[in-house]
Parts: C-alpha cells; structure tokens; sequence
C-alpha cells in the first residue's frame, strides 16, 4: 500500500539560515560543485524538515525501498527514532509505506516531493497575502535598513535585481553576479536597461551593458575584498559586502538621493574605465544619469573657471590682544 496522505497539522514551509557553505540559499541554484548527500540534508533542513529527517530521505534516495533498520544504519538516526521519523515523512508525502513483513519506505521522487512543497508554499503564501489585505494596513517603509549573513545578502540582491523594470546598474564581482545573473536576466527581460560594471573579467552569460577592467579575479582578492552595488529604477538601492562570511552586512535603501549617489559611484567608475582605454560612455551615462547629464554640460557651456588640483591654505587669523591703559594717580 501507497501511504502519501499528508497531514494538516504540519505544513513544511521554508526558513533561511545564515552561513556560509555554498550548497544553500540562493547560491545553491548557481552551485557548480555537484550535490553531496549533506548537501541534500541542508536544503531539506532550510524547507522546515528536522535533521533526522533530512537524513532518513537522503538515505531512502541512496537505498530504495528499505526497513526502517537499514535506514537507521545508512543514515545514522537512532533505531529508537527511526520509525517515527520514516513515518513522519510518510505523513508528509516525502516517503513511501510498502506493506510487508516487515515493513518497507521509499523516497518520494525528487520531482514529485518539489511539485508538492511548491504547492504547498504556494498555497501558504496566497493564504498570507489575503490574510495581510484583509488586515487593511500600510506598513511604513524606512528610508533605510540592513541585514546581515553572506545568504541574506544575495537573497536581497536578487529582490532587488529582479524588481527592476526601467533601469539596473550593478557593480560586484563575477562570484556574486552569478548568483544574481538569473534576477538580472528577469529585469532585463521586463524591460530594464542594464549596465554592470567590474575589475574583474565579467562572463558573457551575464546579460547587459558590461564594463570591466578584465583582471583576474584571484589577483584582485590579494588586496580588495568583495563588495556588490545594485541600483533598480532609480530608488531600490542595495550596498554590501560579500566576503561569504556571516558578518557580511548591506544596507538596503529605498530613498533616491542615496539611489543616485551609489549610481554616480558606479558611473564614475565606469567614465575612469573609458577614460583609460578612450571609449566614448556619453550615451550610457545619459542612459543612467538621465537629463542630469545634459544639464550639466548645458552649464559648462557658459564658461565658468574650473578648479583642478588647487589647494587652499587657511591661516588662522592671530589673536589681538587686548591692551588696557594704565591709570595715573
């Protein structure tokens, strides 16, 4: 007998850790190492599954059908434990019951156990949002917050990235705009303008507008550590590090004066670039700059002295002492 019947009173839902091991959160789609059998107990793990668990389905997919012994010595749960967690992931719908004596599981195909989370989030989700409509609220948005964990970051990145519809300008490293490369390819997609600039050598897989100084990437790590900036529409800004450590910070933004500031940080980088190998940039800075290009050349037109390199000295002015008359008696 097939037992695939899942139980209402637990519903699998994904959570995120913060750390660092490339198997997990967004990393894990652009992963080039091959999956490991840990690898496999993680993301279970980070979709709501506990530990034994993870274990047991990782095991049931290396076996086929086995007894809840064979589970227990392939994936070192507890021979106490082992059949309430089989049957836990029965109950779930990630394993098989086969009648028998004595009794045998099986692992969900991969494919099939996907499509039921899916769902399952899915429906979790359309339950959220109508709940939070019928709540009738606008939560306020501050003009800026943070988060923290090398995961937290890139999922961010990729929110971000992938909400553009008019304009995104990226600066990072191949390392972190690969993870975002599915995001960006969205945004571009919707109609955005993409321009992405790098010290290192950019993959031609990473869609846009690219300018990159072309220098290997293991040479700029001996003395620049990673950073990525991403700028979507003009307004959602996110600044970060992303060392692939669980202190990696980035400062997300929604206010336009600090949009525009890190979109001149990135448009100057690329105008030194161009400046070096002298490339005309003036239609992509009118493209990411807008009118503020041509207003400002409109104004250097009427002749104004530049000051280039002019140091200016200020003296302290001396002090006057104050001088008081003797009386004469």
């Amino acid at each position: 007998m097939d037992h695939t019947t899942s139980r209402a009173t637990r519903t699998v839902t994904p959570h995120v850790r913060n750390h660092t091991r490339v198997s997990s959160g967004p990393n894990m789609r652009q992963s080039s190492c091959p999956m490991t059998q840990a690898d496999v107990v993680d993301a279970l793990v980070a979709l709501g599954f506990n530990l034994n668990e993870g274990r047991a389905y990782s095991a049931l997919l290396r076996l086929g059908p086995s007894t809840g012994y064979e589970v227990s010595q392939r994936a070192g749960v507890p021979r106490s434990a082992v059949y309430a967690v089989l049957r836990r992931l029965v109950d779930d719908g990630a394993a098989r019951s086969l009648a028998g004596n004595p009794e045998k599981f099986m692992a969900t195909p991969p494919d099939a156990l996907l499509d039921l989370l899916r769902s399952r989030f899915e429906g979790s989700r359309q339950t959220l949002e109508e709940a939070i409509d019928r709540m009738d609220v606008t939560p306020a948005v501050p003009d800026a917050f943070s988060v923290k964990g090398y995961d937290r970051v890139l999922e961010e990145a990729c929110r971000i990235a992938a909400s553009a519809t008019e304009l995104l300008v990226v600066s990072g490293w191949p390392r972190e705009l690969a993870k975002v490369e599915k995001d960006m390819v969205a945004a571009q997609r919707a109609g955005a303008y993409v321009v992405v600039f790098s010290h290192a050598e950019l993959p031609d897989t990473l869609p846009g507008v690219h300018f990159a100084y072309a220098l290997p990437e293991e040479g700029l790590e001996a003395f620049w550590e990673h950073r990525l900036v991403i700028v979507a529409d003009d307004k959602r800004t996110l600044i970060a590090s992303t060392e692939q450590r669980d202190d990696d910070t980035a400062v997300l933004s929604e206010a336009p004066a600090i949009a525009e500031f890190a979109v001149g940080q990135v448009a100057l980088d690329i105008t030194l670039l161009a400046q070096r190998y002298g490339h005309d940039v003036s239609d992509v800075m009118a493209r990411i700059l807008g009118d503020r290009v041509g207003r400002l050349d409109q104004l250097l037109t009427e002749g104004n002295e530049p000051e280039l390199g002019v140091n200016h000295l200020v003296v302290k002015p001396k002090r006057r002492r104050n001088k008081t008359k003797k009386k004469i008696s």
